[in-house]
């Protein structure tokens, strides 16, 4: 039997038992949606009784169809995974960025080992394609992957991630982290990485005046983490370094350098990037000033750029900023940018906003609404566009749209419009639904005590604090969204800690982010108040 029929037969198999998991579920999830953002269409169903979860779903994906399908079943203290699984791959040493991961087909186990934690992993690692309906996976190299870590006394923490390919290829990177749990951390990390050579080293220290993080990481161009095109990830290289410096509580200086293997899109090759940067923010008679210079170096070019910002809320109901932004790119005409935003709550559930924006003489107004229920999160914002790529017609007027609207708590419809480089307006729409059932042996079970009363709840905002909506996250094997204020919710019977991923190239916008700060675990409770924060900052990857 060739290697072809083997994933075909797998994958029926694994949809099969999606498709009969129902029988004996507590709870139902039904998915599906369209988009022209991602050029794709599809659905998803999933399954969860008790100690189990599947889920099969496929659709069109630029013309072309793909598909997948898990199941998790859950012992004492372990999981066992068949299908498609998201691994993730990050390093003590990561302090600058975090999110990474990759996409496995195949069956993985992860179990609690006395202080460690250990997952294995046999199949092969995959592609994993843009949809927020349904998981779109390609299957490409075999692999065994082997992960560990754990305690080895109080303050030491020692890790291993092996990947052995069918190739001379392999990822074997040890780790050893050091918290003093006085806010000083310390990180060592070296090995291979798909047969590169690879060492980084760590330190973090957090005192009330200060933050000091620095990183040194040594490292081939050709350096991955795992032989797979996507998700693509920029990776911190040579000498890193933030200082941040609080001398009074209303002022604040921030001084840093960092430097970026950026990966080519669909290319083994990486681009070296270089960003310096400072600034100084203080508070004056209750408003915000903050000026900041950058100095950056990519792919043969150089940039310097200035922003100075000023902001102030008044009453409590209205908030104005405005802004001065000067971009002096090498051998490229100076840029010059003035933008002001004023945003006023008429009530709790009302809002409306005024944007101004003019860069070297040509002007964009837009305005806006939003409202906020329990029922229903909506927002209209009407710009006008300069789109470069348009010589002719360069402005594109556009409505602005996002809105997410939920039905009897069980059904969640959602959707929202961009606008592309070349000016086309794109959407995204699509709903989830979910069905409990009730239980023979425990009477009738609604849809609260169904889902359960612990919660994990979190948000997602960029390194401005505003809220990402739209950001796809990964607890344990659920993929879940944030909503259009950036938070995110799940529910569950029992407390647990579950591991906690950032999928860094899926968010509903089509951007590419980074990972500024992020748990690798969350934990549910009965305190929904308590709050997991997640910090990204948008980035761009080239694509040859």
């Amino acid at each position: 039997m060739s290697p072809v029929q083997v994933k075909k037969k797998a994958v029926i198999l694994l949809s099969v038992i999606a498709c009969v998991a129902p029988l004996s579920a507590q709870v139902i999830e039904l998915g599906g949606g369209t988009s022209t953002l991602f050029q794709s269409q599809g659905g998803e169903v999933t399954v969860r009784g008790k100690g189990y979860s599947a889920a099969t779903g496929g659709g069109m994906i630029n013309g072309k169809f793909y598909g997948g399908a898990q199941f998790v079943k859950a012992f004492e203290s372990a999981s066992l995974t068949a299908g498609t699984d998201n691994v993730t791959f990050d390093l003590p040493t990561d302090i600058f960025q975090g999110g990474h991961y990759l996409t496995v087909v195949g069956l993985g186990l992860r179990k609690k080992i006395s202080n460690a934690d250990v997952y294995g992993f046999i199949g092969e690692t995959s592609t994993s394609f843009n949809s927020p309906f349904f998981t779109g996976t390609s299957a490409e190299k075999p692999a065994v992957i082997l992960f560990a870590s754990g305690k080895v006394s109080p303050q030491w923490t020692a890790a291993t991630r092996v990947i052995i390919p069918n190739s001379f290829r392999a990822t074997i990177i040890h780790s050893m982290a050091y918290d003093a749990g006085d806010g000083v951390q310390f990180a060592l990390s070296g090995g291979l990485g798909t047969g590169q050579l690879y060492f980084a080293s760590s330190l973090s220290i957090e005192r009330k005046k200060y933050d000091l993080k620095a990183a040194y990481i040594e490292s081939s161009s050709q350096f991955r983490r795992a032989n797979i095109a996507v998700p693509l990830t920029a990776e911190p290289d040579r000498d890193n370094v933030l200082f941040t410096y609080r001398p009074t509580s209303w002022a604040s200086f921030t001084a840093g350098r960092q430097n970026y293997l950026t990966p080519i899109y669909q290319s083994s090759n990486t681009i070296r990037s270089t960003v310096n940067q400072g600034s100084a923010s203080i508070q004056v008679l209750g408003s915000g000033l903050t000026a900041s210079i950058f100095q950056s170096k990519y792919g043969g070019g150089e940039n310097i750029a200035t922003a100075y910002s000023a902001s102030r809320s008044i009453r409590s109901r209205i908030y104005a900023q405005a802004s001065y932004l000067v971009s002096n790119p090498e051998n490229s005409p100076k840029t010059a940018s003035v933008v002001g935003n004023v945003q006023e709550n008429l009530t709790p559930r009302w809002s409306i906003s005024q944007m101004f924006n003019t860069t070297n003489g040509q002007k964009a107004f837009g305005c806006g609404a939003s409202f906020l229920s329990n029922l229903a999160t909506l927002s209209a914002n009407y710009q006008t566009f300069y789109v470069p790529a348009r010589i002719n017609a360069p402005f594109e007027e556009a409505l602005i749209v996002n809105a997410q609207i939920n039905i009897l708590g069980r059904l969640s419809l959602n959707g929202g419009t961009f606008v592309a480089p070349d000016g086309s307006l794109l959407y995204t729409a699509g709903g989830k639904g979910t069905i409990s059932r009730e239980v023979a042996t425990r009477g009738a079970v609604g849809m609260r005590s169904a889902i359960g009363d612990m919660v994990i709840r979190g948000r997602v905002v960029d390194i401005d604090g505003q809220p990402i909506m739209g950001a796809a996250l990964l607890v344990d094997q659920l993929s879940v969204y944030t909503d259009s204020q950036g938070y995110f919710y799940v529910h569950e019977r029992k407390p647990r800690l579950h591991p906690f991923t950032v999928l860094i190239d899926q968010f509903l916008d089509g951007s590419l982010y980074k990972v500024v700060s992020s748990p690798n675990e969350v934990r549910s409770s009965s305190n929904s108040q308590t709050e997991t924060l997640v910090v990204v900052q948008r980035v761009i990857v080239a694509r040859s």
